[in-house]
């Protein structure tokens, strides 16, 4: 009886481990976000199990059900459509449960898109990885806030319908930084592309990315002055208004209205 956390290709099948292969060979049940996509990495691999739908709606209670089997002392696999379960996708909720039920769980490696993406921009020195954002805006800005500052490179996971929004999204709220657009990982069409936030995205966007944004500078010396003070700095400069605004919000790590509502007074 355990859980296993199985890692699975995230483009390239050559990229499954031994173990990983035998593991869902000696599992009762695979739980899986889409059997339809699992059962076409399964018959790749010529391999039968039984399948159990897991995926984000529904996680609650399929944690139930799996820790249910296992308690009966069946092997449970767990894998996502792609890469490692749980990191952006299904899983942490099965993990608490079956940990709280004294169910032994192990760790079966595998392909990420954030580190493969990192290692393909050459990050060396860490980064802060958020993963997918909130659909609605004011959910976005909540968890993107405790970032704003952070000099790390920030990973964000973008479908092919998100990336133009979320990349005028982060212009918005951090101002003009460099980007890297990294998609369709270890796959035929794999991409690459260096961008400025305030250019938006200069290709049709089609599949999976992994959006890697640098940090923020180091604390610019007018955040010593007021908000007020430090708007009016740049805007005597000559800097157009919109411009100025991104620039004091990034710089002082508050979202961009706050400091709008300046221009107003």
């Amino acid at each position: 009886m355990a859980l296993y956390i199985v890692g699975t290709p995230i483009g390239n099948l050559g990229d499954i481990t031994k173990r990983a292969v035998e593991t869902l060979r000696n599992a009762d049940v695979i739980a899986c976000e889409d059997t339809r996509h699992t059962s076409v990495l399964l018959a790749a691999l010529e391999i039968k199990k039984p399948l159990m739908s897991y995926y984000k709606q529904k996680e609650q209670e399929g944690a139930e059900k799996l820790v249910a089997m296992l308690l009966e002392g069946k092997n449970v696999a767990l894998v996502s459509d792609a890469g490692m379960p749980v990191i952006s996708d299904p899983g942490a909720v099965l993990v608490r449960k079956a940990r709280e039920a004294g169910i032994p769980v192990e760790t079966v490696p595998g392909a990420t898109a954030v580190t493969t993406a990192a290692a393909l921009v050459g990050i060396d020195s860490g980064f802060v990885f958020i993963g997918f954002l909130p659909e609605k805006s004011v959910d976005k800005k909540k968890k993107l806030a405790p970032f704003r500052t952070v000099p790390l490179p920030l990973v964000f996971y973008a479908g092919p319908h998100d990336v133009e929004r979320l990349i005028n999204f982060l212009y918005d709220e951090l101002g003009d930084r460099t980007a890297y657009l990294v998609k369709e990982l270890t796959k035929i069409h794999e991409g690459f592309l260096s961008i400025r936030l305030k250019d938006g995205v200069p290709e049709q966007p089609r599949g999976e990315y992994v959006i890697i944004v640098e940090g923020a500078e180091e604390t610019s010396p007018l955040t010593s002055l007021s908000p007020e003070e430090h708007l009016a700095y740049y805007l005597s400069t000559g800097m157009d208004k919109k411009e100025a605004v991104k620039k004091v919000a990034a710089e002082r790590g508050v979202p961009k209205d706050v400091i709008y509502k300046l221009t107003v007074k």
